[in-house]
């Protein structure tokens, strides 16, 4: 194909790199230029849109690269892209994109299917470094040794036209993606680390991470928790009427209905307006507060809505702090040693998943190991807590100003049946 038939715009210099960018605003030239990224076995992606005023994100402007140019597609003109989700959301085609969830939501929104052999950079760089989540001009420096020129990042992408200098930005977002990617994957290869990153690429497949359920959605507010079963039925009903409103006033559901208002409703089981109108924070108009309260009528007569996926409220026992403090420090020494980025590998809730079983006798008796010691985590870490744990490995400070402040020692006994001793120690075999 000559690119340049039918496109739109100049070639333009991007900072720091000679390879240049074409405007893309016919359905017949990105049908060809996604051949091409068949042909190629893969392609980068990244797109810019508008969502804080919105009720869905507005697709921009989609930022496209192959091994052998850089294109920008406006997709605020009548380009069909059907084309491009159908490539995204092909298991044969690799795309490649950076911190790329709302990327890929959009695709999977659009598509009705999610993305398929998504390889996102930041993950990678997770995994063969201690920084996690890292910006593309961090990394595109660490890994490529070139300074990006980040100066659009309040851009209004609906605007037209875009500039000169809106258009290299937009560009330079995707254009080295494919080099840090092949950097990052010999790493990872190097370090035999592929599966762990094809375990969390894996994520990006699932649909739920983009059109979340409605019970789903609900246990990530905070306050749920405790809700009795009625009460849930009504903030269950009342986010599925914030969402109808919002795509009625095309703006985001929070703006219409914050989180805590909605559980603050739903706890008092409100049905009258001038129950409701007082609460500090409120902005609804008086039709739609009289629609809100007819749903939470109905909602009162309705069945209590079942538990299922909410934990039940546990009282916290005395050893869950020194716990979840201790093995977080353990979790950020093996981190260290590893060279993985601790925020990648764990978060509270991941260690309250270990402890609180733990604590309650149970560990051992869960349907699925928690996500520490399942998968790469398992892997990684997942010895190391349990030896910690049942008291057959020791912790010291490490004296050699090594990387990993910590040093895990495996206890041994003098004789079978001895408590372990830790005058006795020898290197944990886990390690």
């Amino acid at each position: 194909m000559n690119v340049s038939a039918g496109v739109e715009g100049a070639s333009a210099k991007k900072p720091g790199a000679d390879a240049a960018y074409r405007m893309v605003t016919r359905s017949a030239d990105l049908v060809e230029i996604v051949a091409r990224a068949r042909a190629a076995g893969r392609f980068a992606l990244d797109t810019e849109f508008v969502m804080e005023d919105v009720y869905e994100p507005e697709l921009c402007l989609v930022q496209m690269a192959l091994p052998d140019g850089v294109f920008l597609i406006d997709a605020l003109t009548k380009v069909d892209l059907a084309p491009l989700w159908d490539l995204v959301t092909d298991p044969a085609v690799e795309t490649v994109v950076h911190a790329g969830q709302e990327d890929l939501a959009i695709c999977a929104t659009a598509a009705g299917r999610p993305p398929r052999n998504v390889y996102d950079v930041q993950v990678a760089a997770g995994l063969v470094g201690p920084v996690y989540p890292i910006s593309l001009s961090k990394l595109t420096q660490q890994v490529l040794h070139v300074r990006m020129h980040k100066s659009q990042t309040l851009t209004d992408w609906r605007k037209r036209p875009l500039s000169e200098e809106q258009l290299r930005y937009a560009a330079e977002d995707v254009a080295h993606l494919l080099p840090i990617r092949d950097k990052l994957h010999a790493r990872l290869t190097k370090l035999d680390r592929l599966s762990w990153a094809e375990e969390e690429f894996a994520v990006f497949e699932q649909m739920p991470l983009y059109d979340r359920p409605p019970e789903d959605r609900l246990r990530r507010v905070k306050g749920t928790g405790s809700l009795s079963g009625a009460e849930l039925r009504a903030a269950l009903d009342l986010m599925a009427w914030r969402e109808e409103l919002a795509g009625r006033l095309n703006r985001p559901a929070r703006a219409v209905l914050k989180d805590h208002l909605l559980v603050e409703i739903a706890r008092h089981g409100w049905t009258r307006t001038e129950q409701i109108r007082s609460l500090r924070g409120l902005n609804l108009r008086k039709d739609h507060l009289r629609e809100m309260c007819e749903v939470l009528e109905k909602s009162a007569k309705q069945p209590p809505a079942p538990r299922t996926g909410h934990r039940s409220v546990r009282s916290e026992h005395p050893l869950d702090g020194v716990l979840i403090s201790l093995l977080t420090a353990v979790l950020r020494s093996e981190a260290a040693r590893l060279d993985v980025a601790y925020s990648l590998l764990a978060t509270k809730q991941a260690i309250q998943g270990v402890v609180e079983p733990f604590v309650d006798g149970g560990l051992d008796k869960l349907a699925e190991p928690p996500l520490l010691m399942r998968g790469w985590r398992g892997e990684a870490v997942g010895r190391t807590l349990r030896k910690i744990l049942r008291g057959a490995s020791a912790i010291q400070v490490n004296p050699s100003g090594q990387r990993a402040p910590l040093r895990i020692r495996r206890l041994a006994s003098s004789r079978p049946g001895n408590r372990p001793s830790a005058e006795r120690e020898t290197a944990d075999d886990g390690r």
